[in-house]
């Protein structure tokens, strides 16, 4: 890397400093998630003993110190709830799994660290900052805004090839020799893969056509939101990852479906799709060659990859049932090597890695950590609440996050706005379940055409827009 990636890095926690300066601090909050996982070089600086530093630790350090001395004590306001029994579960049981294995306490309490850097203070700014409906809907239109940054970032990779990273921080990704197709490039722009790029797209994308759907804006920026929605779409297809554009695809259609005919199973369906496919493969009972063949007549390519993603998956899960509870621990323990020293696995899903470092109360813990918030949300708000121009922001992260557990079962793509979606979808659970009390929704029936929350409950005390977590 160049002399202005490692410039930027160190000068990326007073930037975070000068946004709480100019701008309000939720808003700044969302700036330094977006700009920061989007634009800061895909670089990391191993420190002994100290989380990785890179885009993701940096940004949550930054935004966590910015808070503190800018806004108060409003970090320490976030009230704690069962809904955060799993992210401290996932972030302590390093510590056991490494005292099991012999490798130390030190060892553990470094690893709990990174995952608390990774995710859980994310989590805890997302339960902070995101407690309320307006809120909310702050964060769904910022992370709107970030892929109208990237659409013209990556139509001008997919046309001149995955270069701006190398061009602007000096490392370039080994796709810029490999992905490519009649249709161009997969680009990259400044994340670590074409997968993460094509799954961010697909989820701004997903975001933007609920908004157009129920009016949640009109209109961003002075355009329709239905022209923002389309070019996010297209956008997302012509990344070309295939797990991506089938994700978003999914994820519009269930959301179309609480409307036209106005069930929430789909949106169940998926919520159930990631922990379901962990049983069946963690079991033995589903080898997953019919999705192979699937997969195979799309693109016999892709077809390829998922056969040799699968096979990895059962050698590793063969392996990490050894050690089922709280696994092996990092430095290449749950993989699985040869006599004479050899790697023999590839590992690609973040599910299959944290079940061989972590064991099945790392991996539970995760599960929980992302589904619970977005079934409770599921579970609170009436279906015919979902097309509500308030209630749309929450339900469309809740659909987010499940579609990015679903494609962590083949790729590590969970991001730090990810987490943070995890956590204001589990402080609105709280703001939900004061609206949609059985009686309120009784004394407030939906009306004909459309069921505006913000006008029907605005009597209810901390219903709208404030509701502290």
């Amino acid at each position: 890397v160049n002399f202005f990636a490692v410039a930027l890095m160190a000068a990326w926690v007073p930037l975070i400093f000068v946004l709480f300066v100019l701008m309000p601090a939720r808003r700044a909050v969302i700036a330094a998630f977006v700009v920061g996982y989007l634009f800061l070089p895909e670089i990391k600086f191993i420190v002994h003993t100290l989380p990785p530093i890179d885009k993701v630790t940096l940004t949550a350090f930054g935004v966590i110190l910015g808070s503190l001395f800018f806004d108060g004590g409003r970090l320490f306001a976030v009230r704690p709830r069962w809904i955060d029994v799993p992210i401290v579960v996932l972030c302590l049981s390093p510590i056991i799994t490494s005292i099991l294995n012999d490798l130390g306490f030190m060892d553990g309490l470094a690893n709990c660290f990174t995952l608390l850097f990774r995710w859980g203070l994310a989590y805890w700014i997302g339960r902070a900052y995101f407690t309320d409906w307006e809120s909310t809907r702050e964060l769904v239109l910022g992370i709107v805004l970030g892929g109208l940054a990237y659409a013209p970032l990556c139509w001008w990779e997919i046309r001149m090839s995955p270069q701006l990273h190398g061009q602007i921080y000096g490392l370039l990704f080994l796709s810029f020799r490999t992905d490519r197709n009649i249709f161009g490039w997969r680009p990259n722009v400044f994340l670590a893969n074409s997968l993460s790029v094509t799954m961010f797209m697909g989820i701004s994308a997903l975001i933007a056509f609920w908004a157009w759907m129920t009016g949640s804006p009109k209109r961003l920026l002075g355009v329709p939101m239905g022209w923002i929605a389309l070019l996010l779409i297209v956008t997302a297809v012509f990344c070309k990852a295939m797990g991506g554009i089938v994700l978003m695809s999914a994820g519009i259609t269930a959301l179309m479906m609480t409307r036209w005919p106005a069930t929430k199973a789909a949106v169940l369906c998926l919520i159930v799709a990631a922990p379901l496919y962990i049983l069946l493969r963690t079991s033995g009972d589903w080898s997953g060659e019919r999705l192979v063949e699937i997969a195979g007549w799309v693109n016999p390519e892709r077809g390829k990859s998922l056969d040799f993603r699968l096979q990895n998956e059962n050698l590793l899960a063969e392996k990490a049932l050894r050690r089922m509870w709280f696994g092996f621990g990092g430095f290449g323990r749950a993989q699985v090597w040869d006599d004479y020293g050899h790697l023999l696995t590839v590992v690609d899903g973040l599910w299959i890695i944290t079940f061989g470092e972590y064991g099945l109360v790392g991996l539970g813990a995760l599960l929980l950590f992302v589904l619970v918030p977005a079934m409770m949300m599921w579970y609170r708000v009436p279906t015919r609440y979902w097309l509500d121009a308030a209630c749309a922001a929450p339900v469309a992260l809740a659909v987010a996050i499940t579609l990015y557990m679903i494609d962590s079962l083949f790729n590590a793509t969970f991001n730090p706005i990810a987490s943070l979606a995890v956590g204001a979808v589990g402080s609105m659970y709280s703001a939900a379940t004061a609206v949609f009390s059985p009686g309120i929704v009784r004394r407030f029936p939906p009306a004909a055409a459309a069921a505006p929350v913000v006008s029907s409950v605005k009597d209810v005390p901390y219903a709208y827009p404030a509701y502290r977590s």
